[in-house]
């Protein structure tokens, strides 16, 4: 088990998630598209916190790494 293989790929489901949400947002001005402004912000905020979690698994795992190291030099 890779942490930080892991992490990248929630880093990049959480982008994902952002970026569909944004472009959703940015169809709003298209007639006849119906986006619910209220649920893509909150998506957004979703994404944020997962980008955040995600990143912080990815230092973690760096720093668990580092200290391995040192503990092995």
């Amino acid at each position: 088990m890779n942490p930080i293989a892991i992490a990248q790929y929630g880093l990049i489901a959480a982008t994902n998630r952002f970026s569909e949400s944004a472009q959703k947002i940015s169809n709003m001005s298209v007639e006849g598209v119906d986006i619910d402004l209220v649920r893509e912000v909150v998506d957004m905020k979703l994404a944020k916190a997962g980008v955040s979690a995600n990143a912080a698994v990815m230092r973690t795992a760096d720093q668990m790494q580092g200290t391995v190291l040192d503990i092995l030099v």
